[in-house]
């Protein structure tokens, strides 16, 4: 179970982008749109946000709950709801562990930057979510002289594109697959927040394509 509504919670942000497109067909590109975007845009991120940092955390906790009765020893700090990840995360800044380690059995030693990832990181995703529903809208206006073939390829390579590159630039700036190499770790919520420049930097293009066109 926690596993299906940690999915639900990755995946809507990125299905957001046929989502505005799917607004610009019904509605056009109008004031309208904008404000059921707006609200619909927050409506998904919050469930986005829900699932990935407060649901799944507390399924996953009570699972192993259930097969460890010193839970409570082992994961001293809770689930790893935003609430728990602060006060790992505090605990560790004013009692550096000697050795630092991932594992579940020693969050302890968690190291601070992924902490701070794995914080910032469901946020970024919802926050990309809502970018990505104007992107997907403006994308389809962009497109709309197009023929419906091209139209349509377009669109879903500009979706595709976008969602693999943001995904791909968040795992690999992630502190986890430093540590895992043996490099130092950056920033985990520079690597959080540092990919959201490209769907911004899309926005923004395709939004002055959008008013060249109409003007």
């Amino acid at each position: 179970m926690a596993g299906v509504i940690g999915d639900v919670g990755f995946f809507v942000p990125f299905l957001l982008f046929a989502g505005g497109s799917a607004l610009v067909r019904v509605l056009g590109f109008s004031r309208r749109l904008v404000r059921i975007a707006v609200v619909g845009g927050f409506f998904a991120a919050a469930l986005a946000y829900g699932c990935t940092a407060i649901f799944k955390p507390i399924l996953v906790h009570r699972a192993l709950a259930e097969r460890l009765p010193d839970i409570e020893e082992v994961q001293p700090f809770g689930p790893d709801t935003p609430t728990g990840l602060v006060r790992n995360l505090r605990f560790v800044e004013q009692n550096p562990p000697t050795e630092f380690s991932l594992s579940t059995n020693q969050t302890r030693n968690r190291p601070p930057e992924t902490l701070a990832w794995a914080l910032h990181r469901p946020i970024a995703l919802a926050v990309f979510g809502i970018i990505n529903l104007f992107l997907g809208a403006l994308a389809a206006e962009a497109t709309a002289r197009m023929g419906r073939p091209a139209q349509w390829n377009t669109r879903l390579a500009i979706g595709v594109f976008g969602a693999v590159a943001f995904f791909l630039l968040q795992e690999m700036g992630s502190p986890i697959q430093s540590f895992l190499r043996g490099d130092a770790m950056g920033s985990g919520a520079l690597a959080a927040w540092g990919p959201m420049a490209l769907p911004v930097a899309e926005a923004f293009l395709f939004g002055f394509l959008v008013w060249k066109r109409r003007r």
